[in-house]
């Protein structure tokens, strides 16, 4: 099962504010020069997640609380007859009703899941990049100019990855492969926009 300690929040810090954990990161070598800008691509690219696949993972939840629904009347009809209920029999279907709770329980953790997919993005044009993550109460937004991009940081959080965008200034937003479904794509697109190498920590 999947606990939502395993899936942190994207998050950032404002300028000068360091990373925890984490030193200022030291810029690329042609971060931000308008020659190596226009040898890698300027032209406006949009970053997200395929529809598709979110609302199927949002459907999921929804398919998961069907089949609970299911599971909990399965578990109730073996208490009938009544004055027939064996100590297996009660025992079966608290099995069933617990299951088909636990089972239900799915479906915010997929909504929440697949919505906040939904919502993620990054935006790269001339100017820098623009990141868009978060939900719609808790929304995390940041652009960096190329000549103010200083890195794109890859590390690895138990199972999964969190990619760190920094700027000069010290400010940063991370996100994490449950932000964005090729993950590893847009931090590699973000830096080769930018001219650098991704930083493995």
């Amino acid at each position: 099962m999947m606990t939502t300690s395993e899936f942190p929040e994207p998050s950032q810090t404002q300028p000068n504010q360091a990373q925890p954990g984490q030193t200022r990161p030291v810029a690329g070598a042609v971060a931000g020069k308008p020659a190596e800008m226009a040898a890698h691509g300027a032209r406006p690219l949009v970053l997200h997640n395929s529809r598709l696949v979110c609302w199927m993972t949002m459907g999921c939840g929804i398919m998961a609380v069907l089949m609970g629904i299911c599971m909990v009347l399965e578990g109730g009809s073996l208490l009938f007859p009544l004055n027939g209920i064996t100590f297996r029999a009660a025992l079966a279907a608290a099995q069933w009703i617990v299951g088909g709770f636990l089972f239900s329980m799915t479906l915010p953790w997929a909504w929440q899941w697949g919505t906040r997919m939904l919502r993620a993005n990054v935006k790269l044009d001339a100017r820098g990049v623009d990141v868009s993550l978060g939900t719609k109460e808790k929304q995390i937004e940041m652009f960096v100019a190329w000549d103010q991009l200083a890195s794109v940081q890859q590390k690895r959080l138990g199972k999964i990855w969190q990619f760190t965008i920094a700027a000069k200034d010290g400010s940063w937003v991370s996100y994490t492969t449950n932000s964005f479904f090729r993950s590893k794509r847009v931090a590699r697109t973000i830096a080769e926009r930018a001219g650098l190498t991704i930083q493995k920590s």
